[in-house]
């Protein structure tokens, strides 16, 4: 197996930050909650309960510094599944953070995250993605399947009190669900000082079974907002961001940021530089394609210069299944390839 002290970091921090990849690191498929645009309520391969393969830590990183020193990456997201069922994140975290990528990111649907913001917080983590689908207790369940509004609440309490910052709120709008919300859910940001995402639903696993019937357009939420007390100045936008962001003020002088992921409506396909990481080692290149690569091999590759040339090839592959316009559906899970 390659050894972490044979990988090297990129030629030029310039290639890291400004031309490097964004790599979202599922670190695992488990997951104690059932979204229902993430997945079904009974028979996915990957419940909370079973144990889906996951390499070990040592690997995962080393995987990650591969991609790193062959072709520079600026940030590494880690997702799952939710992350903090990983009983060693913290240790992984500071392991990945410890190879100097730039950024570090983590998604959480928070339910575990109050007693662990402070240690999360300690290990080089910059910022975190809560998932906030409803303030109603009810909805909130309803949408999560099983989900305590309250643990989420108190997660982001916690994230805010040990200095995460931004902390950056997701909601999927589902019509006839949560889509009345949308008021509600910003000025709960303005008041925290969280960012707050709004996220079109994708046609995508499970979610495609209703996308019709469920799908709120981004435009749609924004028009229902500006209808209410809020100044709105747009933001600088960075291509290869999924997010359409806008400075928003309340009449109390309060501002936060808020933003649009609308891959059906304003497709961001063409600058898209990211790529999934999955924790049994598997690497996608593009939601819409259902192929993948395996890198395992790479670890047990003869030399560091044959590693490196294999990934290039593979990385190459990855990128030139990406679409270049638009996402039209896919059929991956989710949950299984890190949202």
């Amino acid at each position: 197996m390659i050894a972490l002290s044979d990988l090297s970091p990129p030629p030029s921090a310039a290639r890291a930050t400004a031309d490097g990849l964004a790599v979202r690191l599922s670190v695992t498929a488990r997951c104690q909650l059932r979204c229902t645009y993430c997945l079904p309520e009974k028979g996915c391969a990957c419940p909370a309960t079973s144990s889906p393969p996951e390499l070990p830590r040592a690997s995962l990183v080393r995987l990650v510094a591969l991609l790193h020193a062959t072709r520079g990456v600026r940030r590494v997201r880690f997702t799952g599944g939710e992350p903090l069922l990983r009983h060693d994140l913290p240790e992984l975290i500071a392991d990945v953070a410890a190879l100097g990528i730039p950024e570090l990111a983590l998604t959480t649907n928070a339910q575990l995250l109050a007693p662990r913001a402070a240690a999360l917080r300690r290990t080089g983590l910059q910022r975190l993605n809560i998932s906030l689908d409803s303030l109603r207790p009810e909805v909130f369940a309803q949408v999560s399947r099983g989900g305590v509004l309250a643990r989420t609440l108190a997660g982001i309490r916690a994230a805010l009190a040990v200095g995460f910052a931004p902390v950056k709120l997701n909601t999927v709008v589902l019509r006839g669900v949560n889509d009345t919300e949308a008021g509600d859910l910003l000025r709960f940001a303005l008041r925290t000082g969280c960012h707050l995402r709004f996220l079109e639903l994708m046609p995508i696993g499970v979610a495609a079974r209703d996308f019709d019937e469920r799908f709120v357009s981004a435009a749609e939420i924004r028009e229902r907002l500006e209808s209410e007390d809020f100044a709105w100045e747009e933001l600088p936008r960075d291509p290869a961001e999924t997010s359409r962001d806008w400075r928003v003020r309340d009449a109390d002088g309060r501002e936060t940021v808020c933003g649009f992921i609308a891959p059906t409506t304003q497709p961001f396909c063409a600058g898209c530089r990211r790529l999934r990481l999955t924790a049994d080692g598997r690497l996608h290149g593009c939601l819409a394609r259902a192929s993948e690569h395996d890198l395992t091999s790479l670890l047990a590759a003869a030399d560091v210069a044959t590693a490196h040339r294999e990934l290039a090839d593979v990385l190459a592959a990855a990128f030139a299944q990406k679409r270049g316009e638009r996402f039209v559906g896919g059929v991956a899970t989710m949950a299984a390839i890190g949202g």
